[in-house]
């Protein structure tokens, strides 16, 4: 989930309501190539992207009441990130653009007039197993919200590895990067 609070705002700011992207059982250079294929990536808008991260909802199953408590507390106050698309960027997005690693693949991936709705899964992500993901929301060239769920299977005789985290994401570009971006 963290690598995806990092890459899916430059990743649905790649977006735009044009050409359609639709993929299956596909990796994520495999949705990078389709992109740029369909003529969506020439449409990104470069410059400083702002936006925040808020925590929704999070189980973790053996976690003690109080501390899963202080936990929620504490992201749901949302989390504030700044991001800087370069303009090469922008116009020919690396794989790893859209999420995901080597042991991940999408389920099904759909970007079409200015919606996104995409699930994911990741094998073998350390203590928590096997990783499902879903992103679904709305974009332009210019800003993006966005609903994203992680849940991770734990791994039997391990106590809080498998949880469930729900949150949401806003993001806008803001003007050209100024070099204190966060990534």
């Amino acid at each position: 989930m963290k690598y995806l609070l990092l890459i899916a705002p430059m990743a649905l700011a790649a977006c735009n309501s044009g050409p359609s992207v639709e993929a299956t059982n596909a990796t994520a250079k495999q949705v990078a190539e389709k992109v740029a294929a369909a003529g969506t990536a020439p449409h990104m808008s470069p410059g400083r992207w702002e936006g925040t991260a808020t925590i929704t909802d999070m189980q973790i199953p053996g976690m003690p009441a109080e501390m899963g408590e202080k936990m929620k507390a504490q992201m749901a106050k949302g989390h504030s990130f700044s991001n800087c698309l370069t303009p090469e960027e922008a116009s020919k997005p690396a794989a790893n653009f859209f999420g995901g690693n080597e042991s991940c693949v999408y389920d099904h991936f759909s970007m079409t007039n200015g919606q996104i709705d995409a699930a994911m899964t990741c094998k073998n992500q350390g203590p928590g197993g096997t990783m499902k993901g879903t992103m679904k929301g709305s974009f332009s060239s210019d800003s993006m919200q966005l609903a994203m769920t992680s849940k991770s299977e734990g791994t039997p005789g391990q106590p809080m590895t498998n949880m469930t985290m729900s949150m949401k994401m806003e993001s806008k570009r803001v003007g050209e990067c100024t070099g204190k971006e966060d990534s």
